[in-house]
C-alpha cells in the first residue's frame, strides 16, 4: 500500500485532509478549547513553525457555519474529536472571522500598513455575501467595499473586527468566533525596522475595538510567537487567558510528542535511529514539572516533516529565517550574559529569571527580557524551573543539537556581518600558534573594524570584547575549553583557553578598561593587565593540568581604542 505523503508548506487543514496527507492528530485541541471556554480571549504563543496556522485553520473548519447545505464534518471523520458527540454537535455553528498576519515583515510603516489592509481586505472579501443583505445599510456597504478595495480610512481598519462581528451576528443570528493567526508578526517587523510605535498603536486599537466588551463575540483565539506584555497591546481587554510554553493546557497540541515522532519513524521506516532524531530535534520542555521531576518534551514539527521528506537529518527549522532579532539580542547582551551564553554553547545549564510576558522595548537592555525572548522564540528551553508568584527562575539550555549549532553559527555571523570573519579566524590561529605579535595586530584591527557593527558606545565597550571571546569559543570549541571568571591562584582570571590536547598551548586573558580620568597611557594599562596574570598566578590551573606553554595576554581598552600586551610562559 502506498504510504501517505508528508506535507511540506501546507498549512490549511482542509487541504491537508482532503488530499490525504499524513496528519498528526491534534483535533483534541478543539476539546481542550471548549473545556476552557470561560475565557473570552485565548492567546497561545508558540515558536515559529510549530503548527499554529494548521491548528487555527482546523478551528475555522470545525466551527464555521456553512452558507449552503455543505458541511465540513467529513474532515473530522476518524479523528480523536469525532469520539465526542457533544463537541461534534458544535461543528458548523458559528460564523468565523479568520485573519492571518503571517508573512508581514515590511521594512517601513507605510508598506506594513498596506499589508495590514490586505490581510483585513481578504477576510472582508470572503464575507462579501453580506452586501446582498437588506439588513446592511448603504453606509455600511460603502465601508465594506472600501475595505475590500483597500481604500478605507485607517479608522475603518482599526475597527474592522468590531464592525464585521456586529454585521455577522445580525445576519446569522449567532455570535462569530474571531481567529487571529500570527498576531505579533507585524510587531516583530516594527521592532526590527524601527516603526514599533506606529504598529503598536494600530494593533492596540485593532484588538481593543474588536475584543474589548464586544457583545457580538462568541470567543476569540489568538496565536503568535510571543506573549507581548498586556500593558503594550492588550491593556483594557478583560477575560483573557494566555497559555504559553509554561502552561499544561495545550502543552502537547502544538509540536510533536515523542510517541507521535516514533509512530512517524516507524510508518516511513526511516534509515536512521530514533535516538538521532531525538538528539537533533527534541527537547522543548512544556508545561509544569511532573511528579517524577521531568517535563513533557516536544519536537519541532517543521524539522520532523523536512527530515521525513528528505530522508536525512539536518538543520531544517533553523534555515527558515527569522533570526535577526535573535542575533541582535545576543549581540547587545551584557558581558555577564555573554558568559552565560558561552556556557550554554558548551552544553551547560545557566540559571536565569524568565517571564513569559515580553516587553519588546527592553530585550536589548534588560537581562530577563533577553533570556525570556530566547526561550519563547524556541532558541532555549529549561532543564529545570521554579515558579513563584511574580517570578520564574529556570536552568536554561539549548533544546537540541540543531538549535545549539545554530546559536554558534549566529555568533560567527557577527564577524561575517562586520566583514572580519576571515581576519577573526586568522587571529585565533595566531593565538593558538603563539604568534602573539601577529595576534595583537589582528585583534586591534578586528576591533576597529567591528566598532560600528557592535555599536560602541551604545553598549558597554567590554561587551564587544566578550563577543570576541564567544567567537573564539565557537571557533575553538572542538579542541579547546574556554572558561571565564573562575578562581585561579590569588584571584579570578577573565578568560582562559584550555587545550583538550595537553601538548598544545593554552592562553589566559585579562581585560582592563581605562577610564578617561586615568593619567596612564593605554599601553601602561595593558601592561598592568599582563602583570596581573603573573602576580595573581592565573596560569596555575593550566599548569596543574600539564600545560607547559601558555600565552599571557593583557588587553586594555578605552572606548574604541585597544592595546594588547603579551608574553609566553614556557
Amino acid at each position: 500500500m502506498m504510504k501517505k505523503k508528508m506535507s511540506i508548506g501546507i498549512h490549511d487543514f482542509k487541504e491537508l485532509i482532503e488530499r490525504n496527507y499524513y496528519y498528526v492528530d491534534k483535533s483534541m485541541f478543539i476539546y481542550e478549547l471548549v473545556a476552557q471556554e470561560s475565557a473570552k480571549v485565548t492567546i497561545i504563543p508558540r515558536p515559529r513553525r510549530f503548527g499554529k496556522t494548521l491548528n487555527m485553520t482546523m478551528l475555522k473548519y470545525f466551527f464555521e457555519k456553512p452558507l449552503d447545505c455543505s458541511s465540513n464534518a467529513h474532515l473530522f471523520k476518524g479523528l480523536a474529536i469525532s469520539q465526542y458527540p457533544e463537541i461534534m454537535a458544535r461543528q458548523g455553528t458559528h460564523p468565523i472571522i479568520f485573519i492571518t498576519f503571517k508573512g508581514i515583515k515590511s521594512s517601513t510603516w507605510d508598506e506594513c500598513y498596506k499589508e495590514l489592509k490586505t490581510a483585513v481586505s481578504v477576510e472582508f472579501k470572503r464575507h462579501a455575501y453580506i452586501l446582498q443583505h437588506e439588513i446592511v445599510s448603504d453606509s455600511d456597504k460603502k465601508i465594506i467595499v472600501d475595505i475590500i478595495e483597500k481604500k478605507a480610512d485607517i479608522h475603518d481598519y482599526k475597527y474592522a473586527l468590531a464592525f464585521l462581528s456586529t454585521l455577522l451576528c445580525k445576519i446569522h443570528g449567532t455570535k462569530p468566533i474571531i481567529l487571529i493567526d500570527e498576531y505579533d508578526a507585524p510587531m516583530h517587523a516594527g521592532f526590527e525596522f524601527t516603526y514599533y510605535e506606529e504598529i503598536k498603536n494600530f494593533m492596540y486599537s485593532f484588538f481593543c475595538a474588536g475584543l474589548k466588551d464586544n457583545n457580538n463575540l462568541e470567543f476569540s483565539v489568538i496565536t503568535g510567537i510571543l506573549r507581548i506584555s498586556k500593558e503594550s497591546l492588550f491593556s483594557g481587554i478583560n477575560n483573557t487567558a494566555t497559555f504559553s510554553l509554561m502552561n499544561d493546557i495545550y502543552a502537547d497540541k502544538f509540536g510533536f510528542t515523542h510517541d507521535e515522532v516514533a509512530t512517524i519513524h516507524d510508518y516511513y521506516t526511516l534509515p536512521f535511529d530514533i535516538a538521532e532524531i531525538k538528539r537533533w530535534y527534541n527537547g522543548y520542555r512544556v508545561g509544569s514539572e511532573k511528579v517524577d521531576g521531568t517535563f513533557t518534551t516536544i519536537y519541532n514539527p517543521w524539522s520532523i516533516i523536512e527530515c521525513v521528506s528528505n530522508k536525512k537529518i539536518g538543520p531544517f527549522w533553523i534555515n527558515t529565517g527569522g533570526h535577526f532579532l535573535i542575533q541582535e539580542t545576543m549581540k547587545y547582551a551584557s558581558a555577564e550574559d555573554k558568559d552565560a551564553l558561552q556556557s550554554i554553547l558548551d552544553g551547560k545549564a545557566v540559571t536565569q529569571t524568565i517571564n513569559d510576558a515580553i516587553v519588546f522595548d527592553t530585550i536589548y537592555t534588560d537581562s530577563t527580557s533577553m533570556w525570556s525572548f530566547l526561550v519563547f522564540t524556541g532558541y532555549l528551553t529549561w532543564e529545570a524551573r521554579t515558579d513563584m508568584i511574580g517570578k520564574t527562575t529556570a536552568a536554561l539550555i539549548a533544546p537540541n543539537f540543531e538549535v545549539q549549532d545554530a546559536l554558534k553559527t549566529m555568533v560567527m555571523s557577527w564577524f561575517s556581518s562586520a566583514g572580519i570573519e576571515d581576519t577573526f579566524k586568522e587571529m585565533v590561529s595566531a593565538l593558538i600558534n603563539l604568534n602573539l605579535p601577529y595576534f595583537g595586530e589582528l585583534f586591534s584591527e578586528s576591533v576597529m573594524a567591528s566598532v560600528s557593527f557592535f555599536d560602541v558606545p551604545k553598549v558597554r565597550p567590554e561587551n564587544m570584547y566578550h563577543a570576541f571571546v564567544l567567537g573564539m569559543f565557537v571557533t575553538l570549541a572542538d579542541t579547546y575549553v574556554i572558561t571565564s571568571n573562575l578562581e585561579a591562584g590569588k584571584g579570578r582570571y577573565d578568560v582562559a583557553i584550555v587545550p583538550k590536547d595537553r601538548t598544545k598551548p593554552g592562553a589566559v586573558f585579562e581585560f582592563k578598561r581605562k577610564l578617561k580620568k586615568d593619567p596612564r597611557t593605554l599601553e601602561q594599562v595593558a601592561q598592568e593587565a599582563l602583570e596581573q596574570i603573573d602576580e595573581r598566578q592565573y596560569t596555575l590551573p593550566l599548569k596543574k593540568q600539564g600545560i607547559t606553554r601558555i600565552a599571557k595576554v593583557g588587553i586594555a581598552f578605552e572606548g574604541k581604542e585597544v592595546e594588547v600586551a603579551f608574553s609566553v610562559e614556557e
